[in-house]
């Protein structure tokens, strides 16, 4: 799964400005519904936020991946924002996370879910990638890195 194919338009923040974990989530779900035009935006945000309450998706190395299944969405839908100064988000590591993509897909789908879970475990294992992210300037340059780095890892 290409990763970098799956990002609408305007779905990559850089420099977010969110500085605790649900200002960051707010962030990034008011990003998704704009960038695919979706309804229910309370919903997603408290289906995304219940998920993060049962174990954080900070998976460490600077990284987190907020994700859940959704019954108001039709497609897989992604966002991605970098954190400069990076914020707590209860990592596994206990260091702030400065790289965030949050998944959301349809409530009735498995595979694609875990596959786009894993092909970002997969890429972003690498260092100089996930640093090459954080620094990116904008959605081009960010979307560049991660296709490259998917012909390299994946």
């Amino acid at each position: 799964m290409r990763l970098s194919e799956r990002f609408a338009d305007n779905s990559v923040i850089i420099n977010a400005k969110g500085s605790t974990k649900e200002e960051i989530l707010n962030e990034l779900v008011d990003t998704l519904c704009a960038s695919y035009k979706l309804e229910h935006r309370d919903e997603i945000f408290d289906a995304v936020w219940k998920r993060e309450q049962t174990r954080s998706t900070g998976i460490g190395c600077g990284l987190a991946v907020p994700h859940a299944k959704i019954d108001y969405v039709d497609r897989m839908c992604m966002v991605a924002a970098t954190v400069e100064k990076g914020i707590d988000f209860d990592a596994m590591d206990n260091e702030p996370v400065h790289l965030l993509i949050l998944i959301v897909s349809p409530g009735n789908t498995v595979g694609p879910h875990l596959k786009a879970l894993s092909s970002v475990s997969r890429i972003l294992a690498n260092a100089d990638v996930r640093k090459d992210l954080i620094d990116s300037q904008n959605q081009v340059d960010f979307l560049d890195i991660l296709g490259k780095a998917e012909d390299k890892y994946l």
